[in-house]
C-alpha cells in the first residue's frame, strides 16, 4: 500500500499568543470514568438534560460525545481569525442552523462556569437545506429534538471549570481536583484527565500520557479542542485545513505498544475550519499542534466479562 509522503508538508506552524505561556504545557490528572449512555429527553434544552445526565448522578464532569436524533433549534460558531489583536483567533458571528438538523455526532466537555452547568460541544450536522455542516455549538441555544443519544464519560475526582487563560486571552475549561465532593461511584476505568495547552503536538500528547501513567492500551474519551489549521491523511492523500485555528468535532482513537513496546496513537478526526469545510481523515504526527486548548481524557478499554 502506497502511503502519503509527509516529508513535502511544510514546517509544523507555531501560534504566538497574548499573554505569556505557562511553563507546564500539559495539566493532567489521574481519575476514574465512569460510562453513561443515555438519550436526551426530545424538547428540553440542551444544558439541563446535561445537567440531569451528569451533575444529578453526583458526578463533577464528564467528556464524550453526542450523536443521532434532531436538533429543533440551535446556534453555533465557526472559528475565525480575530483582527482586534486581542487573541489569535475567535469565533464568527453567531450562526442560526436550519432545524430540524439532523445531527450527526460531536465531542462534548461537561463542567461549570461561574457556579453553573456549561458545556462546550462542537458538532456536525445536515440542516433543513440537507448541507452538512459543523462547528461550535453555543449551549444554551440548543433545543433537542428526538433521539440524541449522549455516550459520556464521567468522574467525580476532577471538575471542569471555565477560567480566563492569560496565555490565550480567552476563558477555557481547565481541571482541577474536585474539592469538598462527598459523592463516590464504585467501579470504573482508570484514566487521566488533561487539558492540552497551545502549541503541543496533540499525537505527541496522547503518547506521552499513556507512558506517564503507565497504560499499556488506552481510549481516547475527551475529545475536543481547536488545531492550528489540521493535517490529515486519507488514504495516500494529505488533506488540510486552513488555520490559524480549526474546530475538532472530535477526536477519535487509541493507544497500543509497539514492538519497541512504546506507546503509540492511531488517531482521527473531524474539524471544520474558517472557511466553514470540514476536513476529515487521521492526523499526521507531529503535524496537529494544539491552537487554543485541547480538553482530553484517556481510559483503559471497556473490561469484556470473562
Amino acid at each position: 500500500m502506497t502511503v502519503p509522503d509527509i516529508s513535502l508538508l511544510p514546517g509544523v506552524p507555531r501560534l504566538e499568543h497574548p499573554g505569556p505561556p505557562a511553563s507546564q504545557r500539559v495539566d493532567a490528572y489521574p481519575a476514574t470514568l465512569h460510562h453513561i449512555d443515555t438519550e436526551l429527553p426530545a424538547g428540553q434544552a440542551l444544558l439541563p438534560a446535561l445537567h440531569d445526565a451528569v451533575f444529578a448522578r453526583g458526578f463533577t464532569s464528564a467528556f464524550g460525545e453526542l450523536r443521532g436524533g434532531t436538533f429543533e433549534a440551535f446556534d453555533y460558531y465557526i472559528p475565525s481569525i480575530c483582527h482586534a489583536g486581542t487573541s489569535v483567533a475567535t469565533f464568527s458571528e453567531p450562526r442560526r442552523g436550519q432545524g430540524p438538523a439532523a445531527f450527526v455526532r460531536g465531542g462534548v466537555t461537561i463542567g461549570k462556569r461561574d457556579g453553573e452547568i456549561f458545556a462546550h460541544c462542537h458538532a456536525q450536522f445536515v440542516g433543513a437545506d440537507g448541507v452538512m455542516r459543523a462547528g461550535h455549538l453555543i449551549p444554551d441555544s440548543v433545543l433537542l429534538g428526538a433521539g440524541v443519544l449522549a455516550d459520556l464519560y464521567a468522574t467525580d475526582d476532577v471538575a471542569m471549570t471555565v477560567t480566563p487563560d492569560p496565555e490565550i486571552n480567552f476563558p477555557v475549561f481547565q481541571p482541577q481536583p474536585a474539592q469538598n465532593h462527598t459523592t463516590t461511584h464504585e467501579g470504573g476505568l482508570r484514566s487521566v484527565v488533561a487539558r492540552i495547552l497551545p502549541n503541543v503536538d496533540i499525537v505527541a500528547a496522547v503518547e506521552d500520557l499513556a507512558e506517564t501513567h503507565g497504560f499499556d492500551n488506552a481510549v481516547v474519551r475527551g475529545k475536543i479542542g481547536s488545531f492550528i489549521g489540521a493535517t490529515l491523511t486519507q488514504g495516500t492523500q494529505i488533506i488540510t485545513a486552513p488555520g490559524p485555528a480549526t474546530e475538532v468535532m472530535y477526536l477519535d482513537g487509541s493507544i497500543t505498544r509497539d514492538s519497541d513496546g512504546r506507546a503509540r496513537a492511531e488517531l482521527s478526526c473531524a474539524a471544520v475550519a474558517i472557511d466553514g469545510n470540514v476536513y476529515t481523515g487521521s492526523l499526521v504526527r507531529g503535524h496537529n499542534p494544539v491552537a487554543m486548548t485541547f480538553e482530553l481524557a484517556l481510559s483503559e478499554p471497556v473490561r469484556t466479562p470473562q
